[in-house]
């Protein structure tokens, strides 16, 4: 069995029609249809994208960037389990490029890239509070770095998942 996920806000007419072609190959393919990010506790889509959002926008990362997106999606499944960031590069990013049919590579730079942006752009009271320096230090979180320390605030610094 395959499971898909596909926003319905980013989802065309062309996109419908590669959709349809797709069950047409494969009828074990099941196709998961949701307005967030995709998330392993369906239950939590809505409420965890939210948060995530908010949090993403206030660090000024644009969402414009596919790394945005990245971000989103490693973020949550980082909350329902951080073992995702033992191995970043072996598990984290495959995981997400698996979601977004594309490669772990182009995941990694996409996520770079739309750090980069938000730490010349974000709030630096934030960017303080959360990673305890910010832009004006010169210095900006690694990938692994900033996903943890999101994780993280969400499962800790809340009381309990995204509360």
């Amino acid at each position: 069995m395959s499971l898909m996920w596909v926003s319905v806000t980013e989802c065309n007419q062309s996109h419908i029609y590669h959709l349809t072609q797709m069950i047409k190959e494969d009828e074990n393919l099941q196709i998961l249809l949701s307005y967030g990010s995709p998330d392993r506790n369906i239950k939590n889509v809505g409420q965890c994208g939210r948060k995530t959002e908010q949090m993403l926008s206030l660090l000024g990362v644009p969402s414009h960037l596919k790394g945005y997106q990245y971000l989103k999606t490693g973020i949550d499944l980082c909350i329902q389990s951080l073992e995702e960031l033992d191995g970043i590069t072996k598990r984290l990013y495959p995981d997400i490029a698996g979601v977004y049919h594309t490669s772990a590579e182009t995941v990694e730079h996409a996520i770079r890239h739309a750090i980069e942006a938000a730490w010349q752009r974000g709030d630096e009271t934030t960017q303080r509070r959360l990673f305890g320096y910010s832009h004006l230090e010169s210095r900006r979180p690694t990938n692994l770095e900033f996903i943890s320390r999101l994780a993280d605030h969400f499962i800790n610094d809340n009381g309990k998942y995204l509360s």
